[in-house]
């Protein structure tokens, strides 16, 4: 999968705080995101979830009134495809090991460079694929 690969790719970040949602944005812009669509909370997060079917997803664990696992399973049973990457300022052993519990595909910590960002995508994108395939 190479930079221009990313073009064909939607992107949701749920972020709480702009800077970070700004700072994931551009991340994915270097490595050729064009379609990506940010959300502050849950509620915008679920609406565009479902408008813009994502192929990735990129959530912060900690938000007020809905944290990101939380978020997590409910984005699932929308978009079961989709590649979710916990995206957080946390390095806690203890919240990557609750992340991977919850199912997520990959996790980053922020801020988060563009080399980074690409391997962390890649990686989740095939976990996902193999998730499904071994399910079905």
């Amino acid at each position: 999968m190479n930079d221009s690969s990313f073009e064909q790719f939607s992107f949701l970040v749920i972020d709480d705080d702009d800077f970070s949602c700004d700072i994931v944005s551009s991340a994915l812009n270097a490595i050729g995101g064009t379609r990506i669509h940010c959300a502050k909370d849950s509620q915008n997060a679920l609406s565009l979830a479902r408008q813009y079917p994502p192929d990735f997803v990129l959530l912060d664990i900690y938000m007020p009134q809905t944290d990101g696992w939380t978020l997590l399973g409910q984005l699932r049973r929308l978009a079961p495809n989709a590649a979710i990457v916990m995206v957080t300022g946390s390095s806690t052993p203890a919240d990557f090991r609750k992340s991977m519990d919850e199912q997520a595909d990959g996790y980053c910590i922020k801020p988060v460079s563009s080399m980074i960002m690409r391997k962390t995508l890649m990686g989740a994108r095939l976990r996902r694929q193999a998730g499904h395939q071994s399910v079905h």
